[in-house]
């Protein structure tokens, strides 16, 4: 419509191989847990995590995903405690270290990042051609105190299988390695932008990164997401089942029992009187709950006549 067009495109992911679930936990906003000093991996992202999908009889394909609309569950084995917990969802991270940088050794002024392959075996369908592009590269550096994140980053522009070779390269790059693309290579060539001199300074190269240091490589498909979830005892249906629902008090031993709309047990409490030894008046009115003891009869059916 008027020549406009968007220009954001919902995200696709496989859900397993490009996203990571943290989750932290806190029994209110002003404790916290022993057993959470940080925050914790989720192990199973699909268990909490689905692609949704559409109805549509006139689709020609079977492909009835949604892009860019995503189910997200939380499995009782990992949220069963009531308070806050908050989730952070982000595109997963691949750890690697830098074997080399090199060029290619017939254009020498393109700079790449050489991976190993071989120590990237879980993640080897990754490392094939074009398939990194558009990934972010994050560098680690030692400062003293251990490895730490920098600020700085690069986005991969181009990754392919290569093979090193030796020859003498004239040229700014002449003391880096000369590589060329091999399909069958066990290293991976990652050109990165930016990579080139500027025009106003060409004896200058851009820092790509230097061998032996470590990078995590993430995929750029969607925006990391936090969300914080309150795990409640009640909500409003069940403070109106407790409010409004059917109940059945026992004048025989004092029980009150609430149901719920589909006539199951939602709540029995036990009321009796605390009297004085001496003076035998009652002193104190009772009401107990008995979660874990429960008494099952009456029928509701039953008493409610249906």
């Amino acid at each position: 419509m008027n020549n406009t067009y968007g220009s954001i495109r919902p995200s696709l992911v496989d859900i397993s191989n490009d996203v990571e679930i943290f989750y932290h936990y806190r029994p209110t906003r002003n404790s916290e847990d022993e057993n959470f000093s940080a925050f914790k991996k989720v192990k199973d992202v699909t268990s909490m995590l689905s692609i949704a999908e559409f109805e549509d009889e006139k689709e020609e394909t079977n492909d009835f995903r949604l892009p860019g609309m995503y189910n997200l569950s939380l499995p009782v084995s990992i949220f069963s405690q009531i308070g806050f917990y908050t989730i952070y969802i982000r595109p997963k991270e691949i750890k690697a270290k830098i074997m080399d940088i090199g060029v290619l050794a017939a254009y020498t002024d393109i700079n790449g990042i050489i991976i190993d392959m071989n120590e990237q075996s879980d993640q080897s369908t990754l490392f094939q051609t074009d398939c990194l592009n558009g990934y972010r590269i994050d560098y680690y550096e030692d400062d003293g105190e251990g490895l730490k994140r920098q600020d700085y980053y690069r986005i991969i522009t181009g990754c392919n299988r290569c093979e090193p070779i030796t020859q003498n390269l004239s040229s700014s790059n002449s003391n880096s390695n000369g590589y060329r693309f091999n399909t069958s290579g066990s290293l991976c060539f990652l050109t990165v932008t930016p990579n080139s001199s500027p025009s106003y300074k060409a004896g200058s190269t851009p820092f790509i990164g230097a061998p032996n240091q470590v990078i995590r490589i993430s995929n750029t498909k969607f925006d990391p997401v936090m969300i914080e979830v309150e795990i409640c005892r009640h909500d409003i249906e069940t403070l109106n089942t407790a409010i409004d629902g059917d109940q059945i008090r026992s004048l025989d031993n004092g029980l009150v029992t609430t149901y719920n709309e589909n006539g199951e047990i939602y709540s029995q409490k036990e009321f009796y009187s605390l009297k004085d030894n001496y003076t035998q008046t009652d002193r104190y009115e009772v009401k107990k709950d008995r979660t874990g003891n429960i008494e099952f009869s009456p029928n509701h059916d039953e008493v409610m006549g249906n």
